[in-house]
């Protein structure tokens, strides 16, 4: 504690030896944290892939009346089973016309009408070339440590598959901070509520970009717009980002359309983003979003613009699940505080 010591002329700060220990051992903890903040993103993954897949486990749990570690199991198997199908039936075409995409583009036709509509200068547009190259090299840099990736992959695996074997009685894991029933009793119905928030979350953001990424799609080929395929990807994989998701996805699709067929082509695919984009907030958000957490547009795009900042692309694709996690920490500490006023 701080002691005053007050004399005639001067007053004395006297600081006791306890803060000095734990001002040492919290700045130690914040370091140890900071030095392993890569495993702890890796748990934190693992947590989120637990809340997304434990209702299926125990759907099989209950109605096939398997065991617990055997419906895990089953989970996991039609899990990795779905990733290897999609990405067998996905990526062959997909890199097929992202080769076709590079061959077929004039980059100084491209260069020059950018330029055009843009009013941006050659020197400008050279520079955002070069970097979209270091771009390319850092994607071939990423996909040479294949080896490292399929690893962390396994490890993100193996380690939530024994979460989820200890999901029931996850919460009986603060018995190493206390042993009070109240508590454990609040840990449990907090980490259900983060449960249904996180993993309804998680599985409705999944629906929703595999819903806007077919449309996009059926829309684009019946169009006959070239590269329908990484287009719809990159439409799927921006739905993250809503409302302004949709937008930036529609600019390359116009781009496309209006190069190849001209300007009543342009207007089209815009009219078709415009439709797909009003099927999604009236039809698709209300029903998949129902019961799964809502998130405040605005919140998502600041939080995803932070997270960018902070921790790159990792710390983007995490920043949601974050917010929902502290905000699911603030309802419980002021839902229990309220009662106790």
């Amino acid at each position: 504690m701080f002691n005053w010591l007050s004399t005639k002329n001067k007053t004395q700060v006297v600081i006791s030896p306890n803060i000095i220990i734990f001002s040492v051992v919290f700045l130690g903890f914040v370091y140890f944290l900071y030095v392993i903040r890569s495993l702890l993103m890796l748990l934190f993954l693992s947590f989120i892939l637990v809340v997304a897949l434990n209702p299926t486990a125990n759907r099989f749990q209950k109605h096939l009346h398997l065991s617990r570690g055997l419906s895990i199991a089953l989970t996991y198997i039609l899990f990795i089973l779905l990733i290897i199908s999609t990405t067998g039936l996905v990526l062959p075409p997909l890199t097929e016309e992202v080769v076709r995409l590079f061959k077929t583009i004039d980059w100084l036709y491209l260069q020059e009408w950018l330029g055009n509509i843009f009013q941006i200068s050659n020197f400008e547009l050279g520079s955002l070339v070069n970097q979209f190259g270091n771009s390319i090299n850092f994607l071939v840099g990423a996909v040479a440590s294949t080896t490292a990736g399929i690893f962390t992959f396994v490890t993100l695996l193996i380690m939530s598959f024994f979460l989820m074997v200890d999901r029931p009685e996850l919460y009986k894991k603060m018995a190493w901070f206390t042993k009070e029933e109240k508590h454990l009793e609040r840990a449990q119905e907090f980490i259900d509520d983060l449960e249904i928030q996180l993993g309804g979350w998680v599985r409705g953001e999944v629906i929703l970009m595999t819903s806007i990424a077919l449309m996009t799609y059926f829309g684009l080929s019946l169009l006959k717009i070239p590269f329908a395929l990484p287009l719809a990807i990159l439409a799927g994989l921006l739905e993250i980002l809503p409302n302004l998701g949709p937008f930036i996805s529609a600019i390359p699709a116009v781009i496309f359309a209006y190069i190849t067929f001209g300007p009543a082509m342009g207007a089209i695919v815009i009219a078709l983003y415009i439709v797909i984009q009003q099927l999604e907030n009236n039809l698709l958000v209300p029903k998949i979003m129902k019961s799964n957490a809502h998130i405040n547009p605005l919140i998502s795009i600041l939080s995803i613009l932070i997270g960018l900042k902070i921790g790159g692309i990792a710390g983007g694709l995490l920043a949601i699940p974050f917010y929902i996690t502290m905000r699911a920490i603030f309802s419980t500490w002021r839902k229990y505080t309220l009662n106790q006023i």
